[in-house]
């Protein structure tokens, strides 16, 4: 009898632990890159599970080692804060323009909060 009634509360413990998220509980994160080559400055957007958002500014979008490599090095750390923030990567995908004087970039990421 004690055998069954402790194999009933360690089944109860594992469902509870197994909730699923409330309405006010969010899961999911994006990130959207904007990369413009004009004047106006590049942007990363983010908005968490919590409905917080932050603006990370970017360089120009522009064929230039030393934009392209800081531009990514700020990414990147975008990338990890995610990380540091329990998102594990779900999809992304990337679309573009380019003509003869403008190029655009968008990049949208999103993250699932573990």
């Amino acid at each position: 009898m004690a055998s069954l009634a402790a194999v009933i509360t360690i089944a109860s413990l594992a469902l509870l632990s197994f909730r699923p998220a409330t309405e006010t509980q969010g899961t999911y994160a994006t990130m959207s890159i904007y990369e413009n080559y004009a004047v106006v400055n590049s942007k990363i957007v983010i908005t968490y599970a919590d409905d917080e958002s932050e603006v990370i500014e970017l360089g120009p979008f522009k064929y230039n080692d030393e934009y392209m490599l800081d531009n990514n090095r700020t990414i990147n750390r975008a990338m990890n804060l995610m990380a540091s923030r329990g998102y594990t990567l779900v999809t992304s995908g990337s679309s573009g323009k380019i003509n003869s004087s403008k190029a655009m970039r968008i990049s949208t990421y999103i993250f699932r909060k573990q």
